[in-house]
């Protein structure tokens, strides 16, 4: 390639010859892989920490009387509670983990005969 550029001696394009530049680059090129590495392996630490001091997330969410948890689900950063209701009904929540808040709910009514 250097030979087309017009240059007689291919070692007169770089300080210490073709190779040495060609090291240089693929060098630098290795160093930009590990940096990206580096920075993708802290981004997924960071993602999957329960908090930003780590301490355990703890929330609350209060039952009527005559209400008992069925079940729950989590889903990333989200729960879902399936409640059922003391007139045979059902209720749904979904809150937020990190804080507790309520995101929606949806109110499953028995069916009457």
């Amino acid at each position: 390639m250097l030979l087309a550029l017009g240059y007689k001696d291919p070692t007169l394009a770089f300080p210490g010859g073709e190779m040495a530049g060609i090291k240089a680059l693929v060098i630098g090129m290795g160093v930009l892989i590990l940096a990206g590495f580096v920075v993708v392996v802290v981004t997924l630490i960071n993602r999957a920490s329960p908090g930003a001091d780590g301490a355990p997330m703890t929330a609350e969410a209060r039952l009527q009387p005559g209400e008992k948890l069925v079940r729950a689900s989590l889903d990333g950063s989200r729960v879902l509670l399936h409640i059922e209701t003391a007139t045979g009904g059902a209720r749904l929540e979904v809150r937020n983990l990190g804080d507790g808040a309520l995101l929606g709910t949806v109110d499953v009514k028995a069916a009457t005969p």
